[in-house]
């Protein structure tokens, strides 16, 4: 299926549990004592992800947080959370056949403060905003390329990947304490290696921006 079919249809499921939530009568719940502030733990999976092409890191594919424990504050308004990702970079290119090709594989994981703020509710319903910023060291690898009946194998060193994304998503409580909603925005990534330390060659860092959307799903829990 592609990015783009997968990215429609998660929206469609999240616009879904949405209207379902906001057709349901709101309920009156008795004053609570607690303190407010809810422990909360996010997943989220890419519905349209952007990559960034470099010819020494491969493709990063994503560094979106897969989960993100954190807290939700000021009447459950605010969220704010420290993202956990994990992803590779596996890129094979071919010229004219796949006799001759150029294979990279590399990993990395991402860390990722988060903070999001509902700007409006209507019912179990939000409409929220906001963005993280993700660290994502990449480890080295072995690059093999082959030309004919030549191979040549070139060691990288490691890498470093950051990434801004800026979001606007809706969010809809299915139950208490389980909500499920999309995000969708703009997002920044460079990646960057230090070429001096495998021979005669300068820093090398890539850019890459676009769009971008994921589907995420939040449990949390009163304190």
């Amino acid at each position: 299926m592609r990015p783009t079919s997968i990215f429609a249809a998660t929206l469609l499921t999240a616009l879904l549990f949405t209207a379902t939530a906001l057709a349901q009568e709101p309920s009156v719940a008795p004053p609570s004592r607690r303190s407010g502030v809810r422990l909360a733990l996010q997943g989220r999976m890419d519905a349209m992800a952007y990559t960034v092409p470099t010819d020494v890191l491969g493709e990063l594919r994503s560094v979106t947080p897969y989960a993100t424990p954190g807290v939700r504050l000021i009447d459950g308004k605010l969220f704010v959370g420290l993202g956990l990702g994990f992803g590779s970079v596996d890129v094979t290119t071919c010229e004219d056949t796949c006799d001759d090709f150029e294979s990279v594989s590399q990993s990395y994981f991402t860390l990722s403060p988060m903070v999001f703020f509902d700007v409006l509710q209507a019912g179990p319903a939000s409409l929220y905003a906001g963005g993280w910023f993700s660290f994502a060291p990449i480890s080295a690898a072995t690059v093999e390329i082959r030309r004919g009946a030549m191979t040549t194998i070139v060691e990288t060193e490691e890498a470093t990947a950051i990434a801004v994304n800026l979001a606007v998503g809706i969010r809809g409580q299915i139950v208490e304490g389980l909500a499920i909603g999309t995000e969708w925005g703009w997002a920044f990534t460079s990646a960057s290696n230090d070429g001096r330390e495998t021979g005669p060659r300068d820093d090398t860092t890539l850019t890459q921006q676009g769009l971008f959307g994921t589907v995420m799903i939040e449990g949390s829990i009163g304190l």
